[in-house]
């Protein structure tokens, strides 16, 4: 369905003339005042920077409490996640702040905020203020990188040990992240009652209010676009808690598979995108560091990752835990 953004009226056979109107005509008072002062029109205004009193570095913009963005923590949104490990993987230096949804240009977070190549710029130039969105983000990186080929952390492209896999089987397995373990994941954290109880309503609703009733209605908005999008993905109007579990349960089998034995995913010698998605979601499951706090759904999403099942992806998350994290 279009964005209301999207929809313009339909253009008329006749368009007037505004200056033929006698309605539009400028009283003659008001005509010599603008003559005497015309109106100036300013540039759009730069986007809020949240603390700007250090701009020598790149800002990525996340889900996360103060305190464990202020130590580079991990934050407790896949997405988010996902993005401030790869950039980790980069080896490009960033700080990160804690936002939201609605902070953000997109709509959505993560989002990046360029250093300045001038401290604290007053007012800022365009260039340096313009937001990274996270579909742009392994671009961004890219670019960064080819600046500094000799960094021994820097990404590069696929090995020729196994030659550069296909880019629709890479684009296969990148959707398994996005559907059937991304379903599981919704279903666990907005439409099991204890947490959205004790989960969501800590990380994600209370530090966006202290009202109550903005904190009841802001839980059943996340509650009701889950159910919506979980819908909507089945295409049934009943949400078959169970089918997602399995669905995810074999997305998460795919990946061990094709893990293997090696190191990182499709036998790099560095870990790209696909590392640091899959992390993402085994290190808030696992939630060895307590994080998250899970009340219900450990039997459900993730089995493989505590049973042994899955014991390759469990230490692949340990991997980046120690080297990334903890060094």
């Amino acid at each position: 369905m279009p964005q209301d953004g999207d929809l313009k009226p339909p253009k008329s056979q006749s368009q007037p003339n505004p200056s033929q109107s006698p309605w539009l005509t400028t009283p003659k008072p008001i005509k010599r005042l603008f003559d005497k002062f015309p109106l100036r029109t300013y540039p759009a205004n730069q986007l809020p920077i949240r603390n700007p009193i250090d701009r020598s570095r790149h800002t990525l913009y996340i889900f996360a409490r103060d305190e464990d963005a202020l130590n580079g923590s991990p934050s407790f949104n896949p997405s988010c996640l996902k993005w401030q490990t790869y950039l980790l993987f980069a080896g490009i230096p960033f700080a990160t702040k804690p936002s939201s949804n609605h902070a953000s240009p997109s709509g959505s977070l993560p989002f990046l905020i360029p250093a300045s190549s001038a401290p604290n710029p007053d007012p800022p130039a365009p260039s340096a203020s313009a937001p990274i969105s996270s579909a742009k983000l392994q671009e961004w990186a890219a670019a960064q990188q080819s600046g500094d080929r000799t960094s021994a952390t820097a990404i590069t492209a696929p090995s020729s040990k196994n030659q550069q896999p296909n880019h629709s089987r890479r684009e296969a397995y990148l959707s398994l992240l996005d559907n059937p373990i991304r379903n599981a994941w919704l279903h666990t954290l907005y439409l099991t009652p204890a947490n959205l109880s004790a989960v969501a309503h800590r990380l994600y609703i209370a530090p966006s209010t202290s009202w109550l009733p903005a904190r009841f209605s802001l839980a059943h908005a996340l509650r009701a676009a889950a159910l919506e999008e979980l819908v909507k993905a089945a295409g049934a109007p009943v949400v078959d808690a169970d089918a997602l579990y399995r669905a995810s349960d074999a997305a998460f089998a795919a990946l061990a598979q094709l893990l293997g034995a090696d190191e990182w995913f499709f036998g790099e010698e560095k870990p790209g995108v696909m590392d640091a998605g899959v992390f993402a979601y085994t290190h808030l499951l696992l939630d060895e560091e307590g994080m998250m706090g899970w009340k219900e759904g450990g039997e459900g999403m993730g089995r493989g990752l505590r049973d042994g099942r899955w014991r390759n992806l469990v230490e692949h998350r340990r991997r980046i835990w120690g080297r990334w994290y903890c060094s």
